[in-house]
């Protein structure tokens, strides 16, 4: 499963500091940092990729500051939250809506 969402809203300077706790928060809660640093794209963001190998979780978090990369954007926070794949054990049903 793949779940994109992104927070706008507070400032650049809040949305900074949340990329650090992130950072430094996700370990404590068993999370493996994969990458923190600028990515390659024009405008260079700041970027964490992080797994939780115990629960088959990942996220990539992206923050976009302000007129970043050339382009006239409001500060935010692009995440992406991907699973593993699952299967529904043998005997037993999903609910379907």
């Amino acid at each position: 499963m793949l779940h994109p969402w992104s927070i706008t809203g507070p400032s650049e300077a809040e949305l900074g500091k949340a990329m650090e706790r992130l950072r430094d928060e996700l370990p404590k809660k068993g999370w493996k940092i994969k990458h923190y640093g600028r990515n390659n794209s024009r405008a260079k963001s700041l970027e964490l990729t992080a797994d939780d190998d115990k629960r088959k979780f990942g996220v990539n978090v992206e923050f976009w500051e302000k007129n970043s990369g050339g382009d006239k954007n409001r500060a935010l926070l692009l995440v992406n939250v991907v699973s593993a794949c699952y299967e529904v054990p043998e005997g037993q049903k999903v609910d379907t809506y």
